[in-house]
Formats: structure tokens, sequence, C-alpha cells
């Protein structure tokens, strides 16, 4: 089993069966409910679309300010993660937290819709910071958009679907369908990490200290403004997941095709790792131990209340 049949052909079958497990998690109303208030999907698209960026422009900043030495194509691989939308692999770890579905494949299609704008913009506004970024940078918008199309939209509104055809069926096998699909995820991650570990291991000494520094940064920011602009702590953990993911596959596409150094995308690749180990440890803390001390803090004050 090659890197090629993982990760262009096994990785997202799997990431489809995620998705679908996502819809069955689902429900119209969920929908509805979210889209009667829009101050929740609007305030959560302006902090995921602007923490990341906001971040990684400080430590780019810093670093050069700093002196520290860092090899030029880690510090553009920096800002060109940042420049990306959100990624699917956000609604998984949402569903992993139980945090809110509706609202993490709500921002993740807003995100990838945006990004034809967001990241010409970003790279613009980069390139003042560091000038082998600047010049103009198209996305190919019919290649995006099918990518939504059929990794997220098809795979959530399948399951979605399902579970209202067969409700009586699917619910209570929702559980153990996640599980399955989860230990199937897990296994294939550590099959694809092993087959690209000859191209991550290049330069990750010098890159994953400070991939993981973003993913803890953006990650904790995102949570924090959110809270600030009055985003519950449930919602504000679906906006930090989905503000610290980014779709990895359009920056290795800027990088191979658009800046034509497939050196930069090292950081991207090695970006990922820090996502699983950040993503993932904080995505089951906050299922077990945050989520059930906020919600139950909540139930006290509204006992207070009354």
């Amino acid at each position: 089993m090659d890197q090629i049949s993982v990760q262009d052909h096994i990785f997202p079958l799997v990431i489809f069966a995620f998705a679908f497990v996502i819809g069955i998690e689902l429900t119209v109303s969920q929908f509805k409910q979210l889209f009667a208030n829009l101050k929740i999907p609007i305030l959560g698209t302006l902090v995921h679309t602007i923490t990341f960026p906001l971040i990684a422009v400080l430590l780019v900043a810093f670093i050069m300010a700093t002196g520290i030495e860092l090899a030029d194509h880690l510090l553009i691989g920096i800002l060109l993660v940042a420049a990306c939308p959100s990624g699917g692999f956000s609604n998984l770890l949402v569903l992993i937290a139980r945090a809110d579905l509706a609202l993490s494949v709500a921002l993740t299609a807003v995100s990838s819709i945006l990004s034809f704008v967001t990241v010409p913009f970003f790279f613009w506004l980069f390139g003042m910071l560091v000038p082998s970024l600047s010049g103009d940078v198209e996305l190919p918008m019919g290649q995006t958009l099918l990518s939504l199309f059929l990794m997220v939209l098809i795979p959530v509104g399948a399951g979605m679907l399902w579970r209202a055809r067969f409700e009586s069926y699917v619910v209570p096998r929702i559980k153990s369908l996640q599980k399955n699909v989860q230990v199937v995820f897990y296994l294939t991650l550590v099959v694809m990490l092993y087959a690209e570990w000859g191209a991550l291991s290049v330069g990750i000494a010098d890159a994953l200290p400070w991939a993981l520094l973003l993913c803890i940064a953006t990650l904790s920011a995102g949570f924090v403004f959110s809270r600030l602009v009055g985003l519950s702590p449930v919602d504000a953990a679906t906006v930090a997941l989905e503000g610290s993911i980014r779709n990895l596959a359009v920056a290795f596409l800027i990088a191979a095709t658009v800046l034509n150094r497939m050196d930069i995308a090292i950081l991207p690749s090695v970006y990922f790792g820090a996502v699983l180990i950040v993503g993932l440890s904080f995505a089951r803390f906050w299922r077990s131990y945050l989520a059930p001390r906020y919600l139950a803090s909540m139930q006290e004050a509204e006992n207070a209340q009354t």
C-alpha cells in the first residue's frame, strides 16, 4: 500500500464516511435553529477568518524581529497555511468533541466559498511582510467548490437523509457507527503518516515546534475571541476548532502551481501532524472534561436565577 493509494484514494473515502456519520447526527431543525439567529454564524465566520491570519502574522513578525533563524520556506509556509480556508477535517474534530456540528458544517461551507476573495487578499497582505509572497493568486473555483460538494455537502446530506427516512433504525446505532468509523480513521492516519514519513521527516525538526505553537495559539485565540464577542462555550469550542484547521489541499495546490516551490509545502505537511496532536487532544479534553464543567456551571446559574 503506497503513499499515493493511501492519500489519494483511501483517506478521501474515510473522510467521506466520517462526513456521512456527521450527517446522521444532524437534523434540518438544527440548521433552522442556527440560522434563526444569524449572529452566531456571522460572528463565528469573522472570528475564524481573522484569527488564524492575525496569529500567523504576529508569529512571523516575532521571528523576524528577534532574529530567530528559520528558513524562508518555513516562514512562507506559516503564512500560506494562514491564507487558506478552513477544511472539512474540522467537522470531524467537532464531532469527536461533541460541539455544534451544524455550526461547524456551515462555517466550513462559508469559508470555502469566501476563499476566492480571502485567499488572494491575504496573499497580498502577507506579501508586504514577506516579498516572496507578492503576486496574484487565483484559485480554481470549480475544483474548490467540487471538493466542498463531494467531501462535505454530499455525504453530510446523505447522512441526514438516511436518518430522516429510517430514524428508528439509525438513531440507536449512531454511537457504534461513530466508534467504527473513528477506528478506521485512526488506522488510516497511522498508515498514511508512515507512508509519508520520508517527506514529513525533511525539516520536521525545524517545522514541528512552530507548527505546534501556531495550532495551539490559533485554537486558544479562537476560543477566547469567540467568548469575548458573546458566543456560548460550545459555539466557542466549535469556532476554535474550525479556525485552527485549514484546507491543506489548497496549501499544497498553491505551493505547487502558484509559487512553484514544493519546499514551502513542508510546513503545511507538518501542520497536519500538529493538528492531529493538538486538535484531537483538545476535542477529547473538551468532550470529557471541559464541556461537562461548562454545562454544569450554566445549569447552576439558571437554577440560581429561578
